[in-house]
């Protein structure tokens, strides 16, 4: 009986198991997106203030102040049906935006072959790997000589191209980052669409909460080729 009771004691007095959230978003308060939480401690938020994460098996946190709760308590339990439920929550995004001409007016991304391309036929918001090199898509069609013109909205600087025949991909040198959280005017063929770049950090290392992040973010057509499980 002394051995049970002593095993019970050490089962109640043993520290919650760690659980790494990712900061996706956050309002009134200063975590830089792509942050890594413990989510069994307790995060303070003030009133006005709110945070969205992600947990490394995919679930979505919305958090608001007052509180000073864990994020996620409990240690992260296997979700085998994690990309179901994302392909799911993908497909639900796709057809309400496109129902509501959200695709067509440029709120929302088109599909793209492969997650980490940057689609510029549209308007609205685009995803990239931090440090990655950053690949311009102009989706199907005749791949013919054309010419693009890139710079931010505040006309601070302008960089010119010719895209060459025969390749549906671009890949930006080095030398013209696009910082995340900045919005650009991509001009290609005398035809201006403006896009706002965001970049997941590199913290945010499984597929699953990958998928989530560029859910939550806007990114819905790399959302859906990375559950797809393109490269």
């Amino acid at each position: 009986m002394r051995t049970l009771a002593l095993v019970a004691a050490l089962f109640a007095v043993a520290p919650a198991q760690a659980v790494d959230v990712f900061v996706v978003d956050a309002k009134g308060i200063e975590l830089a997106p792509g942050k890594v939480l413990d989510g069994s401690k307790p995060l303070v938020l003030a009133v006005g203030q709110k945070v969205t994460l992600v947990t490394a098996d995919g679930r979505t946190l919305k958090l608001k102040g007052p509180s000073e709760a864990p994020p996620s308590p409990e240690a992260e339990a296997a979700q085998a049906d994690v990309a179901k439920a994302l392909k799911g929550l993908v497909a639900t995004r796709v057809a309400d935006t496109s129902s509501a001409g959200v695709i067509r007016s440029g709120g929302e991304q088109p599909a793209v072959p492969t997650p980490w391309l940057v689609e510029i036929r549209h308007a609205g918001t685009r995803c990239a790997l931090d440090g990655d090199p950053l690949v311009l898509w102009r989706g199907p069609g005749p791949a013919t000589e054309v010419e693009l013109e890139i710079g931010p909205t505040d006309r601070s600087w302008r960089a010119h191209a010719v895209w060459p025949a025969g390749s549906d991909r671009l890949q930006l040198p080095p030398s013209l980052p696009l910082r995340g959280g900045h919005a650009y005017v991509v001009t290609l063929d005398h035809v201006p669409v403006t896009i706002t770049v965001h970049t997941l950090p590199n913290s945010v290392g499984s597929d699953a909460a990958r998928a989530a992040w560029l859910l939550d973010t806007g990114c819905t057509g790399q959302a859906a080729a990375l559950i797809s499980g393109g490269s």
